[in-house]
Parts: C-alpha cells; sequence; structure tokens
C-alpha cells in the first residue's frame, strides 16, 4: 500500500535535488567544489526514491536497486570532498589520486550486476518481501551486500572523523586570519553532521529492530523527515557558501589541504607551524611593537573586515610573520588579538551607557552583538551589562 506521505517527503526530496544539482554544476568551472555537492545530492536523490520506486513502479525495482547500490557509495567520498574543498587555503580542483575515495563502488558494481540477473520473483522475496531463499548464488549476493554494508559504515564513520578533524583544523585556521568571522565557521556543518547520523542510526535501528523483533522501532517517514531536513539544510547553505580562506592569494598562507591525511600533524602548533621561518626573536619583538602600534595609532580594530592580510599590508610585513609574531611572542591568535583592543575600547562605552550594546559593538569593529557578547564575556568574565553594575556601584 502506498504511503501518501511518503510518497509527498519523496517528492519535496527530488524537487529540492533537480532545482540544486543542475545550479550546482553550472557553477563548476568556477568553482570545483560544486561537483561533489552535487554529486553527494544526485545520490540522496536517488536513495530516497527506495519506497517510492518499489510501491508505485514494481516492474522497475529491480534495476532499480541495481542502479541506487553503487550510488549509496557516493555519498561519504562526495561530502568528504566538498567539506574538503569549503575549507581549504586553495580554490579546490579534484585530482586523480583522490578518485581513491570512491574505491568502493568497483565491488558494488559486480554486486549490481548480479542483482540484474536474478529473477523477478527471487528478487521480490529478497528485497521487497524479505523472504529467505535458498540458492548458492542468492546466499553468495546476500554475503557481497552484507560485506559492502560493514565496509560502507566503516567508511561513514571514518569521513565522519575526518570532518569533525577537518572543522576543527580551519576553525582554528580562521582565528589566525580573520578578526571576525561570523558566517565563515560553518556551524550549519554541525547540524548538518548531526542529521546525517541520526539518518544513520534511524536507518540501522529499523533495519535491525525489524529483523530481530517483526517490528520496525521507526517508520519509514521519520527517516524520510530527517532526509528533507539534511536535504534543505545542505542545499540552502550549500548554494550560498563561499569558501572563506581559499580566495586569500597569499602564498605564505599554507594550503590546509595538503596534510589532511595526517591528522597528528598538529598545524596549529607553533613548533611545527613556523620550525622553517627565519623570523628571529629580536625581529619578532619589533614587528609585535609594529602591531601595537597600528591598533593604538592607527586604531585598524575599528575595522570590522580588518583580515591578516590587510595588516599585513598596512605595516609591509609578511603574513607569516605577523601571524608567527601573535602566536608566539603574544601567545594569541589574530582573531583574539583584535578582539582585545575592541574591548578595551568597548569598555568607556559601557561605562557611558550613551548607546545600546549593538551599536557599540558595531562602533568598535564587531560584526554582531553576539559575538561581541562572547568575546566580552570571555576577555571579562562578565556580560556588558554585569560590566557596567559591577562598575557603577563601586
Amino acid at each position: 500500500m502506498v504511503d501518501p506521505i511518503e510518497i509527498i517527503l519523496t517528492m519535496v526530496i527530488v524537487g529540492q535535488v533537480c532545482i540544486s544539482v543542475p545550479i550546482l554544476l553550472s557553477r563548476v568551472v568556477k568553482c570545483a567544489m560544486n561537483l561533489p555537492l552535487a554529486l553527494f545530492l544526485f545520490a540522496s536523490g536517488v536513495l530516497a526514491l527506495n519506497s517510492t520506486i518499489a510501491s508505485v513502479l514494481p516492474d522497475y525495482y529491480a534495476l532499480y536497486t541495481a542502479f541506487a547500490f553503487p550510488v549509496l557509495f557516493l555519498l561519504s567520498p562526495s561530502l568528504w570532498f566538498y567539506v574538503e574543498g569549503l575549507t581549504a587555503d586553495s580554490p579546490w580542483q579534484l585530482h586523480k589520486k583522490q578518485l581513491r575515495h570512491y574505491v568502493l563502488i568497483a565491488p558494488t558494481l559486480l554486486i549490481s550486476v548480479m542483482i540484474i540477473f536474478l529473477p523477478k520473483d527471487i528478487h521480490n522475496a529478497i528485497f521487497i518481501l524479505d523472504e529467505e531463499v535458498n540458492a548458492p548464488f542468492v546466499s553468495t549476493l546476500l554475503l557481497g551486500i552484507l560485506i559492502m554494508m560493514l565496509l560502507w559504515l566503516i567508511q561513514c564513520a571514518y569521513t565522519l572523523i575526518k570532518i569533525v578533524r577537518r572543522l576543527n583544523q580551519y576553525r582554528k585556521k580562521l582565528k589566525d586570519v580573520y578578526s571576525n568571522h561570523d558566517k565563515k565557521e560553518l556551524n550549519w556543518m554541525n547540524w548538518l553532521l548531526f542529521i546525517l547520523v541520526s539518518v544513520w542510526l534511524s536507518s540501522l535501528v529499523t533495519v535491525f529492530s525489524s529483523s530481530l523483533f517483526d517490528h520496525a522501532l521507526f517508520n519509514s517517514n521519520t527517516e524520510m523527515v530527517l532526509s528533507v531536513l539534511l536535504i534543505w539544510c545542505i542545499t540552502h547553505f550549500g548554494l550560498q557558501q563561499k569558501p572563506a580562506l581559499a580566495d586569500l592569494g597569499d602564498e605564505d598562507i599554507q594550503d590546509m589541504s595538503k596534510d589532511h591525511d595526517n591528522p597528528s600533524d598538529d598545524k596549529h602548533s607553533p613548533t611545527k607551524k613556523y620550525q622553517r621561518s627565519a623570523l628571529g626573536q629580536t625581529q619578532s619583538a619589533r614587528i609585535a611593537t609594529k602591531i601595537n602600534s597600528a591598533m593604538e595609532q592607527d586604531k585598524l580594530y575599528l575595522d570590522s573586515n580588518l583580515s591578516l592580510q590587510k595588516l599585513s599590508k598596512h605595516l609591509n610585513i609578511s603574513p607569516n610573520y605577523i601571524s608567527q609574531t601573535l602566536n608566539e611572542t603574544l601567545s594569541v591568535s589574530f582573531f583574539d588579538f583584535v578582539n582585545q583592543w575592541r574591548i578595551e575600547a568597548a569598555k568607556p562605552k559601557i561605562l557611558a551607557n550613551n548607546s545600546t550594546v549593538l551599536d557599540i559593538a558595531l562602533e568598535v569593529g564587531f560584526n554582531a552583538r553576539s559575538s561581541f557578547y562572547k568575546a566580552f564575556k570571555q576577555a571579562t568574565g562578565q556580560t556588558p551589562s554585569e560590566f557596567r553594575k559591577g562598575h557603577a556601584s563601586s
């Protein structure tokens, strides 16, 4: 029996995919990272059709399962490449050596051929009626599917770990380059990963509960709702998000993507990050003085778009040397250093109580009230209102 709710949810997903994929493909020439995102959405759209094809077009379900099984293995590597491109320090390109991430697709093609050659009644018994079929060919096929699904789960877990690690590296990198990184932190990726894991878990729980207890803990609509949220999240933000580091255009800023396969190498450890630098302690001290003078005299911190590159041009000093001076000599990231000056500039304005907190935040260089509150609380241990009350009572 066809579930109308499931059909509607499926059409919503397919509609989002059909609108988004052509847009992404049209952007591939200018920004190659749109290709893996398009592949991820395409694969998601194909997989979302599973129940609908089985219910509405049962005669074509055998062909669908043969096609959909390899498509399943597009998801993890495609999502990884998209995140890699979004967080890269230089424009991302897909190279031949990276295609190894799609290696699991090869054995699934053999399984797809075996599925196609299954008699229709046996195919229905296995994939629709979930009946047991005793035949060597079928046993071999099911064993192959089981092995590939276990490998897929391992691939998903490994990809998730890599993405989380990559995002942490990226957010640390932002602090070395930008004084404001609102809308650059990719916080929406946290929600995306949460929804993605929820989809995987609900699918696994449903499969195991229906196999062990003949009763699914979640119905298919639960998975479909989560899938709708997943596709909406990645299409809404993916079509708008641009790489924050790729267009910096400075050779002194190292590309994070070169070392993404070596997670043990902490690039943000000063001893490793600057071990090849020719900057000495005396020169670093002079640069520190120049940086502080630029903030005190020229009030560069008031520029909400101040970046490491802008400061580099203002001082005519290599951005890598400035970054090294901040991290090693002043023991602070560029982001925290600039915000310290902004907080100090905001304190007398808060005590004067002539402007709103938002106006003060914008005046001293912050882009948002929330980021100002967070930085102020981190620097003083108090909110702006608590800081004002504390000094008023004293």
